[in-house]
Formats: structure tokens, C-alpha cells, sequence
């Protein structure tokens, strides 16, 4: 496609050229016409995969064609002078409704990409418009003043160059980041500089009076209809509406230096413009602090919220287990001692705590490997989860290895049978985990603690594992006498009570 459009671009200006000024309004109006038909018959045939901003771009290019086709009647054919058409009503609404359109439908076209790389497209637009300052002050805005420009076009123009100049900083930064898109996205580039080349012509290098620019001027509008066009014509605009990973970034001292140089670039302009002996734009330094200040603020209040949001990630990896997603031995000593204290002060009947050690989960690392070991871990807390109440004070939690700790707030005396008891339930049935189906048992310890008991976190963290051993050392003796062929009695020295 892009050789198509260079050598399309090429036949266009060699008739550019070779033509006549009529000639050269003809072509503009042709150009903006066939853009506007690209465009419609692209959405008419769903070829895009986002049509908002592209009817924008028809009903932009559709008003700028109005407004080129009354200028190349009124003054090629019908002798009009340029001056008059300036005033007119076409000139008064095409040309502002078509750069409105225009703008923003390339706000909507990058609007995807900037969800996810939003603090790239400001920083970028933050560049461009400080690059859009710099060229107003010394370029655009000595030729108004010596040509006499009224204060109300010059802001006009200046609120033109800024917009302008913004949006191709972040088309810029898009094609940096959205690499799907790069292909449409590139024309858009061209389009939207070849705009801000065009106006800044317009206002430096075109007569006052007459309103006449350089020969070479309507060539840049020509080529950037059909740069807008190869915008929606381009495979890659399907593509635009499609959004990748979210970009995040932090709020470091250097971000925070350049969005210092952001709010001082306008404050500094003027006072080197005073500090020069010429007048200071006061125009520049107001609207243009109205279009940065907004964005610097913009930008901080997202850093600051990535930064929050940073903080909080590290707590949650501080308090909860990487593989299962519970909470750790940490959050662990932390809910309990919550919990002791609520009972002693009786916020709270009782809790128990339920000390769990898998069966032989060693022999499952040995034989089938630490990965399939994992997968074993998170398909138990996933259905220790199941085993205790979702909108309680209850808490199911890693303590390490293959160690799992359930605290249950309530009447201890109650809840813990029941939970023991559901525990069971739930680990009854093996694990399929790949090929292998692997038991899923645990060794269950429980304590308990009551109004007026005087205990501690260790003493009930202890308490619940060392009868979470007496019962695995039980389980074992129980499977060995089986494994003998004998049979446990009421006086067997090794039954449980």
C-alpha cells in the first residue's frame, strides 16, 4: 500500500506542478472529495473496527470539501476575491467544523492506545505542545504582530497550533506503543503534521490582504487529504480499537523534573521575550497554561495513583502467599491476635483454630516433581476456601510447605467439630492434577480459645500443631497395625481416644 500512495502522492505533484492556481484548487477540492469517499466506503463496507471516530473524519473532510469547492466557484470561476470568501459564512463554519471534526476524531482514534499507555501519550503531548510554544513565540507569533493580526485570530491560530501540536504528540507516542496499528496510525501522523505545517504556513507566509499563500501551500493540504484517507484505507485500521497490556510507570524525580519544565516552559517564554526587549504574549502565556496545566495535573494525579496502587500490591504480597493466593504465616499471627483480643474483651463467644498438614505430600515431591506438588497445594486451598464462611471473621491461610491454618470466630465448642468435619468432606476426594490422581488427606489439629483463657498466639499456634502431630502420628501407627493384619481394640496401646 505504500508504494500505492507514493506513487499516487508523485502523479499528484507533478500535476501540482504543471498546473495552474485554478489547478491547484481543483486538485484540492478532488483530494478532500476522494479522502471523504475513502472514508465512506470503508464504513459502508465495516472494514473499520471502530466507526465513531472515522465518521468524524467523514463529516471533517466532508465540511472542508464544502468549503474548498465554494472557494475554487467563488474566486477561480466566478472572479471573486480571496478576501471575500474569508468573510463569508462557508469559510465562517466549513473550515472550523471541519478541523473540529478532524481533531476529534484523532483524540477517538488514539483513545484505545492511551488506556493503556496513557502517561506516554500525555508526557508525549506535553512535549509537543511545549515544542508548539516554542515555534509560536519565535515563528508564528512575530509575523501576526508585525502583520497586525487582531487578537481574537491570533488566538485563533494559537489554540489551532497548540491542538494541533499535542494530538501529533500523541499519535507519535501511539505508534511507539501500539505496534498492530503503526501502519494506519503513520498516515495519521503525516495528516496531522501536514496540518500543522499548512496552518503555520497559512499564518506566517500568507498575505494579509489578500489572503493569497505560497504557490506550494495547497499542495500540503492535497497530500494530507490523501494521507487521511490512506488512514482508514490502511489494513492496520481494523486494528486500532484493539488494546494490549496496561503500561505502568512510577512516580520518580525525574518524571517529576519534566513535569516541572512542562509548567514553567510557557512562564519562561514570555520572560525571555521581556527580558529581550520585546512584548511579552500574554495570549501564549494564559491558553497556553489553560491546554498544560490541565495535563500536568492529569499526569501527577495518575502517577500518585500507580504509586498507591504499587503500595498496596506490595502489602497484599506481604500478607499473602504467592502460589495458593492465601494469606501467609504473617497475615496468620496478625488475624489471630486480632481475634484473641476480640475474645477477651468479648467482642467475640470463642474461635478455633484448625492446624492442617497434608498426608505424604514429600512422597508426591520425590516421586512426580515440585511442579505437580504445586498444582497439589492450589487445589487444596481451593477447596479449603469452600470449608469456612466467605462473609465472617473466618480465615483460610498458607502457613508454609504444605501447612494450612483455619481460624473460625464463634463458639469454639461448636464450630470446631463441624469444621473438622467439613474439612474432611472436602478432602475426601483425590486431586487430578495432569495425568496423575493423587490423595488429597491431611492430619486435622484443633485449639480453642474462650472468654478468660490467658492464652497467646504462639500458645494456640502450637497448641493446634502439636495435635495436628498426635493425630498424624496416629493416622501412621493405625495404617501399620492395618498393613500387619491387626485389629485395633479399646485397650490397644496405640488407639486414639
Amino acid at each position: 500500500m505504500h508504494a500505492r500512495f507514493a506513487v499516487l502522492v508523485a502523479a499528484v505533484c507533478v500535476a501540482y506542478v504543471l498546473g495552474t492556481p485554478a489547478v491547484h484548487s481543483a486538485l484540492l477540492v478532488l483530494s478532500s472529495a476522494g479522502a471523504t469517499a475513502v472514508v465512506l466506503a470503508r464504513l459502508l463496507r465495516r472494514r473499520l473496527d471502530r466507526t465513531l471516530p472515522w465518521w468524524f473524519v467523514a463529516a471533517g473532510l466532508a465540511a472542508l470539501t464544502v468549503y474548498n469547492a465554494a472557494w475554487f466557484l467563488q474566486v477561480h470561476l466566478g472572479g471573486a476575491e480571496p478576501s471575500e470568501v474569508a468573510d463569508g459564512v462557508v469559510r465562517a463554519v466549513g473550515m472550523p467544523v471541519g478541523y473540529v471534526c478532524l481533531l476529534v476524531a484523532s483524540v477517538l482514534i488514539v483513545t484505545p492506545i492511551a488506556r493503556r499507555d496513557s502517561g506516554g501519550v500525555i508526557d508525549a503531548a506535553l512535549v509537543a505542545v511545549g515544542c508548539s510554544v516554542v515555534l509560536w513565540s519565535a515563528v508564528v507569533f512575530p509575523a501576526l504582530q508585525s502583520a497586525g493580526t487582531a487578537p481574537g485570530r491570533r488566538a485563533y491560530d494559537l489554540l489551532i497550533i497548540l491542538m494541533v501540536g499535542g494530538i501529533a504528540g500523541a499519535v507519535v507516542r501511539a505508534i511507539a506503543s501500539g505496534r498492530a496499528a503503526r501502519g494506519s496510525l503513520a498516515y495519521l501522523l503525516l495528516a496531522v503534521l501536514l496540518t500543522l505545517v499548512g496552518n503555520v504556513a497559512t499564518m506566517v507566509a500568507a498575505d494579509p490582504v489578500t489572503l493569497r499563500g505560497p504557490s506550494w501551500l495547497s499542495l500540503v493540504w492535497v497530500v494530507g487529504y490523501m494521507a487521511m484517507a490512506g488512514a482508514a484505507a490502511h489494513p492496520a485500521a481494523g486494528v486500532l480499537g484493539t488494546t494490549g497490556r496496561p503500561w505502568e510507570g512510577r512516580l520518580s524525580t525525574r518524571r517529576l523534573f519534566f513535569l516541572g519544565v512542562a509548567l514553567a516552559i510557557n512562564p519562561v517564554v514570555a520572560a525571555v521575550r521581556a527580558l529581550t526587549g520585546r512584548e511579552a504574549d500574554w495570549l501564549l502565556l494564559s491558553l497556553g497554561s489553560l491546554i498544560v496545566v490541565p495535563l500536568v495535573l492529569l499526569r501527577v494525579s495518575q502517577l500518585a495513583r500507580l504509586h498507591a496502587d504499587a503500595e498496596r500490591r506490595l502489602e497484599h504480597l506481604a500478607d499473602h502467599d504467592a502460589l495458593t493466593g492465601l494469606p501467609n504465616r504473617r497475615a496468620v499471627d496478625r488475624h489471630v491476635e486480632a481475634v484473641i483480643d476480640r475474645v477477651h474483651r468479648g467482642a467475640a463467644p470463642g474461635a478455633a483454630v484448625l492446624f492442617l498438614d497434608l498426608d505424604d505430600f514429600k512422597e508426591v515431591n520425590d516421586t512426580l516433581g515440585h511442579r505437580v506438588g504445586d498444582d497439589l497445594l492450589v487445589a487444596v486451598a481451593t477447596r479449603l476456601r469452600g470449608c469456612v464462611r466467605a462473609d465472617g471473621d473466618d480465615l483460610v491461610a498458607r502457613f508454609g510447605g504444605d501447612e494450612f491454618v483455619l481460624v473460625l470466630v464463634g463458639d469454639a465448642e461448636r464450630l470446631a467439630p463441624r469444621a473438622v468435619a467439613r474439612v474432611d468432606a472436602a478432602l475426601a476426594e483425590p486431586v487430578t492434577v495432569g495425568a496423575h490422581v493423587l490423595p488429597a488427606r491431611a492430619s486435622v489439629g484443633v485449639a480453642t480459645v474462650a472468654p478468660g483463657d490467658g492464652t497467646t498466639v504462639d500458645h494456640l499456634l502450637s497448641a493446634a500443631d502439636a495435635r495436628m502431630y498426635e493425630r498424624k502420628r496416629a493416622g501412621r501407627a493405625r495404617e501399620t497395625r492395618q498393613a500387619a493384619g491387626v485389629t485395633p481394640t479399646r485397650s490397644s496401646p496405640g488407639a486414639c481416644s
